[in-house]
């Protein structure tokens, strides 16, 4: 039987642990995570968490990919602290086991994600719309013949 995705997402959740709002409150707080925002560009600039690093879910795997030319530096620790969340917790769970499984030893998904956050008054910013995100040739897209790692 073919699977569907909130199978899918089901299964990522049974692999994490999961944070409410209040807990992602108060970890931002003090600065030991970082938070990852995780949803397409175009919500991302409707508001983020403060602070927060985006990297829409689909390109997750290059960024965190040591091994990958597009790779991006402030990925590189696997021991850094994450919250990653999306708007509403799946796209949050699937990044946060996808994390888990590509080494990261402390990933929480913020659970019910963004509309959670905005409805228990947390902080949010907006990015500037200036800011480069939205452009077809994106630094962690060096092409099929960039990148080789030697393990």
């Amino acid at each position: 039987m073919a699977l569907r995705l909130k199978d899918i997402v089901t299964a990522a959740k049974a692999n994490i642990e999961e944070i409410n709002c209040q807990e992602a409150q108060d970890l931002l707080k003090t600065g030991e995570y970082k938070f990852l925002d995780v949803r397409e560009p175009a919500e991302y600039l409707d508001g983020t968490i403060p602070m927060s690093v985006h990297v829409p879910r689909g390109m997750l795997e290059p960024v965190c990919d040591t091994c990958y030319a597009g790779h991006k530096g402030e990925f590189a620790d696997l021991d850094q602290k994450w919250v990653v969340f999306c708007l509403s917790g799946g796209r949050g769970a699937l990044a946060a086991d996808t994390m888990q499984k590509m080494g990261y030893s402390h990933v929480l998904n913020l659970a019910g994600g963004f509309t959670e956050w905005k409805a228990c008054n947390g902080d949010i910013t907006v990015p500037p719309v200036d800011n480069g995100l939205i452009k077809m040739d994106h630094p962690w897209n060096p092409g099929p013949d960039a990148g080789t790692c030697e393990l």
